[in-house]
Formats: C-alpha cells, structure tokens, sequence
C-alpha cells in the first residue's frame, strides 16, 4: 500500500465553533479534503500530546479516546490503536520511545486524546489511529532524519495510511494575546507559507531559536519532520488555506506524493 495523504492541521477551537468567515472558509476546505481521503489508519501528530524531553512518544495503549466541549458542541471519539504500525514506527526510528497509560492492553488501555488530536479528527470518519507527542528538542538532523524513517513506515505498510500534522502557526501576533506581540511572528508565518507554497522547507532549517522563542509557534518540530517526510517520498504540498485568528496562525495544506 503507499501513503495516501499528508496533512498540515491547525487546532485552533475556532475550526469548530466558527466565529468568522475565515474560520468557516478553513473548516469548509477541510471538510472537503477529508471527505476525500482513502486512508484506513491516520497517524496524528500533536505539539499537545505526551510530549518527552527527548524522543517521540509514540502511545502503545489498545483505545484513545477523547472529550472536548467547544461552545455548544461536543467532540466524544474513541478509536482503535493501530499498534502493528505503531510498534513498526518504534522498532524502525531511534528518536521514537513507546508510552502507554494505566494498562498495555485490553478495556482499560486507553489514552487520553488532546485538542491538537480531537480537533483535526474531528473532519474525519472513524479510522484505527497511530498517535505520536511532538519533541521540542533543537536536534533538527534527528527530527528531519525521523520524518525520512516515518514515510518509509507508512509507504510500506499493509494499509492505507495518512499522515496529520497537527500545527497553529506563530502565538505573538497580537498585544491582546496571551503571549504579547512580536514582530518575529509575522516574519516567521511569511517563512511558513513559502515554505508551503513552494514545498521547499529548506529556508525553515535557517530559523534561528530566538526567533522561534519569540514567535511562539507550536508548529516548529513538526514542520522539521514534515520537511524530512516530504523530501524522502517526493512529496508536493498544496496550499489550501492561512489566516491569523486573533493571536495565532491557522494554515492548512496538504499533500502526497508526486509521480
């Protein structure tokens, strides 16, 4: 089987509760792409989730299973682990460390889903899942060396696989924020869009940490893994969508690979 699609993902709570035309327009062109996806297993990986001081996690338990009360509307999902491709992700990549919660198996393995997880899901039918903590270590040659190892994990595998890159963008775009303003943020959303639109994250390797430090993005170390998937399956993004709600930055794109 190959890999069906790559995702980039906000999490923001306005996909769901839809506040403004912008949101509306995101969350239509997201409805409209996941509609479309073949995939049987996605793999989601969330700057919200277990997150390590050195490593991926990658989470072992048998169930996921996730709460979230947005307004008026309430997410309530529980999924299947795909633990085949899971273990397959641990046993093949160096920086991928297993993590499990209350029990390995049976009813009462189950993981708590966070909102960069449920809230990409959410646009999605019911599929078995592989989820994985973003690391926010400065080891960009093993982040992009894990996304290079990730793709053949899922190119290869028995199923139908797509890959989520839960991802807000830049969090200092505004004083009203709750991390103030920096004009890194502008700066660093530009960079993020190039970098999309022309699928060529090599100008993003160049960013420095101070600006990251400043411009509060969530979706540094996951863009780092992008940047490794995308280079070793050939893979061309598309730019779907980008705006800045409030104080933070929501891009969608997505992708597969180029023939």
């Amino acid at each position: 089987m190959t890999l069906c699609n790559v995702y980039i993902i906000p999490h923001g709570d306005e996909l769901i509760t839809l506040p403004n035309k912008q949101s509306e327009m995101l969350a239509t062109r997201l409805t409209a792409l996941s509609k479309k996806d073949c995939a049987e297993v996605l793999v989601v990986i969330s700057p919200h989730g277990l997150r390590l001081g050195k490593n991926v996690s990658v989470i072992l338990t048998d169930y996921f299973w996730g709460y979230l009360k947005l307004g008026n509307k309430i997410i309530r999902k529980k999924y299947r682990n795909e633990k085949d491709l899971s273990l397959k992700i641990i046993r093949y990549n160096r920086l991928a460390e297993e993590a499990s919660f209350i029990t390995s198996s049976g009813p009462k393995s189950v993981f708590p889903l966070d909102f960069g997880s449920l809230i990409p899901l959410y646009f999605f039918n019911k599929r078995q899942l592989v989820v994985m903590g973003q690391p926010r270590i400065w080891k960009l040659d093993d982040l992009e060396t894990f996304g290079r190892n990730l793709f053949h994990d899922v190119d290869g595998y028995t199923k139908k696989v797509s890959v989520i890159f839960s991802a807000d963008q830049a969090h200092t775009h505004s004083e009203s924020g709750p991390y103030g303003y920096s004009d890194d943020s502008k700066e660093y959303e530009d960079i993020i869009e190039r970098c999309v639109r022309s699928s060529n994250f090599e100008s993003l390797r160049n960013v420095d940490k101070e600006m990251v430090d400043r411009a509060k993005p969530d979706s540094f170390w996951n863009m780092i893994i992008l940047k490794g998937l995308m280079g070793e399956g050939n893979i061309r993004l598309h730019y779907d969508y980008h705006y800045v709600e409030n104080y933070f930055g929501m891009l969608l794109a997505h992708g597969n690979i180029h023939k």
